[in-house]
C-alpha cells in the first residue's frame, strides 16, 4: 500500500492564488456599512486612520468624519510637521460631531493656535475632551466656548499655569471633571465653576493650587466620588484655602497631601468609602492635627476608613490641642485599615477610633502592626476593651508579619481581647520564603497565643 498519501505535504498556495484570498477580505471589507467603517477607523490612532486613505477610493474621505481624534505633539524637531497635521484634519473634517478630542502638546508661541483648535472641537459637538498642556511662552486663556458647552460629558485638563475663568460659566451635562496642575487664583469665578455642575459624578483635584482663594464651595448634587492630592511644592498662601464640599450623594472620598488647605465635608450621610494617606510635617504639626480633624468630622456615617500611620500621629497631635476627645462617633464604620506602614497599636488615636467605632467587623494592617510601649503596660492596652471588641470584630489581617517580639505583643492583644472573632489572617515577610525552618517556628509561635475568641482560626496566607 502507497503511504506517500499520508506523508505528502500540502502543497502552498500559489502567489496569485493568495492575492486572491487578500482581494476577497478587501472587496468584504469594502462592503460593510460605512458607520461600522468609520467605527473601525476610530479604533486607530488618528495618524493611521488618515493612512486608510489611500487604499481604495472609497477609503480616501472616510477619516474625515472618524469620531475620535487623538493629537500628541512634544517633539520640538517635528513641531512645524504637527502643527500642519492638526490644523489640516481640522480644516479637512466634515460637520459630523466628534466624540473624543485628545490633544498633548507644548503651547510656546501658537497660544492662539491651540485655543482654536479647542474651539474647533467644541463646535463639533465634541462629548470627551482630554487636554495637556505645557510651556507656555505667552499668556493662554481656554477658549469660552468651551465653558459652556453643553455637549461635553467627561473633562480632563492638565495646564500648568493660571486658569482663567469666564464670566459665563455652566457645564450642563458634566460628569466626569479632572484638572491637574491647575492653579485657581479668582475666589468669585473659582466659586461659580464649582457651583455650575448639577450633574457631576466625579471630581479629581491633582496638585492644583488656591491663590487669594480664601474660601471656596464644590456643590454638585450629584457628586459620587472626589479625590484631592495637594502640591506641596507651589503653595503661595500658608494660610491656605479652605474648601468646602457638599456631599449629598458622595459615596467615595481620596485624599493624599499634607494638608495645606483645610477640607470640610458636609450633609455627607451617603459617604461609604474614605482614604487619607498624610504626608507629616514636623514645621506644621498643629496646623495639619487641626485640619486632620475638621475633615474627619464630616465622616461621622462612613463605612470603610482607611488611613496612613502619618494621619495617626496628626491626630495623636491632636490630642494636644485637645481635639482627640472630640471625634466623632462613627455608628458605620465596618472596615478599618492601614496602609503599608508602621502602626503602633497603643497609639491613642488609633484606640480613640477603636472605641468609637461600635460596628467595626474587619481590620486590615497593610504594613506593620508593633507597639511603642515598655511590656509592663500592654495588657492595659485596650482598657477599657472597645465595643466593637466585644460583639462585632470577626476579622483581623496582618500582612507583612516579620515574627519580631513588639509585633507578636500586639498580635497577642488582639487575639485575647477580640472575643468575638472568627478569623486572624497573618501574612508573613517576603524574607520567609527562603528561610521556612524560621517561618515553621513563627507558624507555632502564634499558633501557641491564647485566643479570647473559642471559635477564632488562626490563617497563614
Amino acid at each position: 500500500m502507497d503511504g506517500s498519501g499520508l506523508t505528502q505535504q500540502p502543497k502552498k498556495p500559489k502567489l496569485n492564488e493568495e492575492l486572491d484570498v487578500v482581494d476577497r477580505n478587501i472587496k468584504c471589507l469594502h462592503n460593510l456599512p460605512e458607520e461600522i467603517l468609520r467605527y473601525i477607523l476610530s479604533l486607530l490612532p488618528t495618524k493611521d486612520a488618515i493612512r486608510t486613505s489611500v487604499l481604495c477610493k472609497r477609503w480616501e474621505y472616510l477619516w474625515t468624519s472618524i469620531p475620535n481624534l487623538d493629537f500628541k505633539g512634544s517633539e520640538l524637531a517635528k513641531r512645524k510637521h504637527f502643527m500642519n497635521f492638526v490644523e489640516r484634519v481640522l480644516l479637512l473634517r466634515d460637520s459630523s460631531d466628534i466624540k473624543t478630542f485628545t490633544l498633548y502638546c507644548d503651547v510656546l508661541r501658537d497660544a492662539s493656535h491651540v485655543s482654536a483648535w479647542i474651539s474647533a472641537a467644541v463646535r463639533r459637538n465634541v462629548q470627551q475632551l482630554d487636554i495637556s498642556l505645557c510651556n507656555f511662552r505667552e499668556p493662554f486663556s481656554l477658549p469660552h466656548s468651551l465653558f459652556t458647552c453643553m455637549t461635553l460629558t467627561e473633562l480632563e485638563l492638565e495646564m500648568p499655569c493660571i486658569l482663567k475663568l469666564p464670566p459665563t460659566i455652566c457645564f450642563t451635562n458634566l460628569k466626569t471633571l479632572n484638572f491637574r496642575f491647575v492653579t485657581f487664583s479668582s475666589e468669585y469665578l473659582t466659586q461659580k465653576l464649582f457651583s455650575g455642575l448639577p450633574v457631576l459624578e466625579e471630581l479629581d483635584l491633582e496638585y492644583c493650587n488656591w491663590v487669594n482663594i480664601k474660601v471656596v464651595i464644590i456643590s454638585a448634587p450629584k457628586l459620587l466620588y472626589i479625590g484631592i492630592t495637594e502640591d506641596t511644592e507651589n503653595q503661595n498662601d500658608e494660610k491656605g484655602c479652605q474648601v468646602m464640599i457638599s456631599g449629598v450623594s458622595l459615596n467615595v472620598f481620596y485624599y493624599l497631601g499634607e494638608f495645606y488647605n483645610e477640607y470640610r465635608v458636609y450633609n455627607s450621610s451617603s459617604l461609604v468609602d474614605a482614604s487619607i494617606f498624610v504626608d507629616w510635617s514636623l514645621q506644621r504639626q498643629r496646623q495639619v492635627a487641626h485640619r486632620m480633624y475638621v475633615l474627619l468630622t464630616g465622616f461621622y456615617r462612613v463605612k470603610e476608613l482607611i488611613l496612613t500611620d502619618c494621619a495617626l500621629e496628626a491626630l495623636t497631635y491632636a490630642e494636644v490641642v485637645e481635639l482627640l476627645p472630640h471625634l466623632p462617633i462613627f455608628k458605620n464604620l465596618e472596615y478599618l485599615g492601614f496602609d503599608e506602614s508602621l502602626v503602633n497599636l497603643d497609639n491613642v488615636a488609633l484606640l480613640k477610633i477603636l472605641q468609637n467605632s461600635p460596628r467595626l467587623k474587619k481590620m486590615e494592617f497593610y504594613g506593620v502592626i508593633n507597639l511603642s510601649s515598655d511590656d509592663e503596660r500592654n495588657d492595659r492596652i485596650l482598657d477599657p476593651v472597645p465595643p466593637c471588641f466585644l460583639s462585632q470584630l470577626n476579622c483581623i489581617k496582618v500582612y507583612d508579619y516579620t515574627g519580631d517580639k513588639e509585633e507578636l505583643s500586639a498580635v497577642k492583644i488582639l487575639l485575647k481581647n477580640a472575643v468575638f472573632l472568627d478569623k486572624m489572617v497573618i501574612t508573613c515577610s517576603h524574607h520567609f520564603a527562603k528561610d521556612l525552618e524560621n517561618l515553621k517556628k513563627v507558624h507555632e509561635q502564634l499558633l501557641k497565643l491564647p485566643r479570647g475568641s473559642k471559635h477564632c482560626e488562626l490563617v497563614f496566607d
